[in-house]
Protein backbone atom coordinates (compact mmCIF):
# COMPACT_ATOMS: atom_id res chain seq x y z
CA UNK A 1 0.00 0.00 0.00
CA UNK A 2 1.62 3.49 -0.63
CA UNK A 3 2.20 5.60 1.92
CA UNK A 4 -0.02 8.62 2.91
CA UNK A 5 1.86 9.51 5.34
CA UNK A 6 0.64 11.11 8.54
CA UNK A 7 -1.34 14.75 9.09
CA UNK A 8 0.55 15.25 12.95
CA UNK A 9 2.96 12.75 13.09
CA UNK A 10 4.17 9.22 14.08
CA UNK A 11 0.83 8.24 14.91
CA UNK A 12 -0.89 5.37 12.96
CA UNK A 13 -2.55 6.19 10.03
CA UNK A 14 -3.96 2.95 9.08
CA UNK A 15 -6.30 1.37 10.96
CA UNK A 16 -7.98 -2.27 10.43
CA UNK A 17 -11.02 -3.30 13.02
CA UNK A 18 -10.08 -6.41 14.84
CA UNK A 19 -13.67 -8.18 14.28
CA UNK A 20 -15.31 -8.87 10.37
CA UNK A 21 -18.35 -6.66 10.18
CA UNK A 22 -21.51 -8.13 8.50
CA UNK A 23 -22.38 -6.92 4.86
CA UNK A 24 -24.36 -7.70 1.76
CA UNK A 25 -23.86 -7.04 -2.21
CA UNK A 26 -25.70 -7.11 -4.89
CA UNK A 27 -25.19 -9.53 -7.65
CA UNK A 28 -27.50 -8.28 -10.34
CA UNK A 29 -31.23 -6.91 -10.55
CA UNK A 30 -33.39 -9.18 -9.35
CA UNK A 31 -31.35 -11.19 -7.61
CA UNK A 32 -31.15 -11.60 -4.17
CA UNK A 33 -28.29 -10.07 -1.82
CA UNK A 34 -25.51 -12.00 -1.01
CA UNK A 35 -24.71 -11.62 3.16
CA UNK A 36 -20.83 -11.66 3.78
CA UNK A 37 -18.34 -10.69 6.02
CA UNK A 38 -16.02 -7.20 5.60
CA UNK A 39 -13.06 -5.42 7.21
CA UNK A 40 -13.60 -2.09 8.13
CA UNK A 41 -10.31 0.28 7.47
CA UNK A 42 -9.80 3.76 9.31
CA UNK A 43 -7.23 5.91 6.90
CA UNK A 44 -6.32 9.39 8.11
CA UNK A 45 -4.93 11.05 4.89
CA UNK A 46 -5.08 15.06 4.07
CA UNK A 47 -8.08 16.07 1.96
CA UNK A 48 -5.87 16.95 -1.20
CA UNK A 49 -5.08 12.89 -1.50
CA UNK A 50 -8.50 11.44 -1.12
CA UNK A 51 -8.88 11.72 -4.79
CA UNK A 52 -5.31 9.19 -4.85
CA UNK A 53 -6.92 6.77 -2.08
CA UNK A 54 -9.99 6.76 -4.55
CA UNK A 55 -7.74 5.18 -7.62
CA UNK A 56 -6.03 3.34 -4.70
CA UNK A 57 -9.42 1.48 -4.07
CA UNK A 58 -10.28 1.02 -7.96
CA UNK A 59 -7.54 -0.83 -8.44
CA UNK A 60 -7.90 -2.61 -5.23
CA UNK A 61 -11.26 -3.51 -6.29
CA UNK A 62 -9.91 -4.82 -10.35
CA UNK A 63 -7.24 -7.15 -8.41
CA UNK A 64 -10.17 -8.62 -5.77
CA UNK A 65 -12.52 -8.97 -8.40
CA UNK A 66 -15.14 -6.05 -6.86
CA UNK A 67 -17.69 -4.12 -8.69
CA UNK A 68 -18.08 -1.17 -5.90
CA UNK A 69 -16.11 0.04 -3.07
CA UNK A 70 -17.77 1.45 -0.22
CA UNK A 71 -16.07 4.62 0.88
CA UNK A 72 -17.16 7.25 3.56
CA UNK A 73 -14.88 10.44 3.76
CA UNK A 74 -15.95 12.78 6.40
CA UNK A 75 -18.95 11.02 7.08
CA UNK A 76 -20.10 11.10 3.16
CA UNK A 77 -20.67 8.04 1.54
CA UNK A 78 -19.64 6.81 -1.57
CA UNK A 79 -19.84 3.63 -3.80
CA UNK A 80 -16.92 3.79 -5.61
CA UNK A 81 -17.71 2.00 -9.10
CA UNK A 82 -14.59 -0.28 -9.71
CA UNK A 83 -13.69 0.35 -13.93
CA UNK A 84 -11.26 -1.90 -16.12
CA UNK A 85 -9.76 1.34 -17.06
CA UNK A 86 -8.77 2.02 -13.55
CA UNK A 87 -5.86 -0.65 -13.33
CA UNK A 88 -4.92 -3.22 -10.80
CA UNK A 89 -2.87 -2.96 -8.00
CA UNK A 90 0.89 -3.68 -8.76
CA UNK A 91 2.85 -6.49 -6.72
Amino acid sequence: MKNFSAVTGPETVLYRSGKAVPGAWSPGEGQAPVEDQNRRYTVAIPADRVDELRALLRRAGNSFDQRVIYLEVAGYAEFLEVRPEDGFLEV
